[in-house]
């Protein structure tokens, strides 16, 4: 099974260059199941963020809409209103607590859940960051949110529970990046349970190009179903 996100960039050209960074995402479910005598639910696992609030408790939750966009406030707002700004030195987004919420329950199971890109970030001087680690996500706790904070703040040093970044376009499909489970059994079996957290930042290096940039860039998050 497969979900997938989608990025895109645009910048925007004013009395100083800005950078404007957004993706959109979109679920699509591709049934690779092994063949099975009975008959059973396909699981739907929708790709949900939190914003807003304090530490541990996250303000709002959200199911995906047409764009997430990495820019200088902690909302939802689908416009370009608050862009990062290209100063010539590094520029961090701020922070995005991504995961993905089971919407219709399997059969069984979902396990082995992993994401994973094409492995070159087409965006000239940009990076996303994806926090290592364990950011614990699932029905009963958001232990491992930190709000968003202000722009130009590293997520290594700025959130409680990340200690190290990577680049999330390291990781490929031959090399995917596990995604960690914190319900029971380290399984999604039911309705509202989730996955933990993806951490995302966008970074940029001082080299970005003006203009959109283009094409869009999927990551792919995959899963076992039984």
């Amino acid at each position: 099974m497969q979900s997938v996100l989608t990025f895109l960039s645009t910048v925007n050209n004013q009395t100083k260059t800005r950078i404007f960074l957004s993706s959109s995402f979109f679920i699509l479910i591709v049934l690779n199941i092994p063949f099975l005598s009975n008959y059973f639910m396909a699981a739907v696992l929708a790709v949900v963020w939190d914003y807003g609030g304090t530490v541990n408790t996250p303000g709002t939750t959200e199911e995906a809409v047409s764009n997430l966009r990495f820019n200088a406030e902690d909302t939802n707002d689908q416009d370009t209103a608050s862009p990062l700004i290209k100063t010539g030195g590094t520029v961090y987004s701020y922070v995005k607590h991504v995961y993905l919420d089971c919407t219709t329950a399997p059969d069984t199971s979902v396990a082995s859940m992993e994401v994973y890109t094409d492995g070159t970030l087409g965006f000239t001087g940009v990076t996303i960051n994806v926090g290592d680690g364990t950011q614990t996500k699932n029905s009963g706790s958001s232990a491992g949110y930190d709000p968003a904070v202000g722009i130009g703040q590293a997520v290594m040093t700025d959130h409680d529970t990340v200690a190290a970044v990577t680049s999330l376009f390291s990781y490929t499909s031959g090399s995917p990046r596990s995604v960690s489970v914190s319900e029971a059994g380290s399984i999604i079996n039911a309705i509202n349970e989730k996955t933990d957290y993806l951490v995302l930042q966008a970074v940029l290096s001082g080299s970005e190009s003006s203009g959109v940039q283009a094409p869009a860039e999927t990551v792919t998050f995959s899963w076992s179903e039984i």
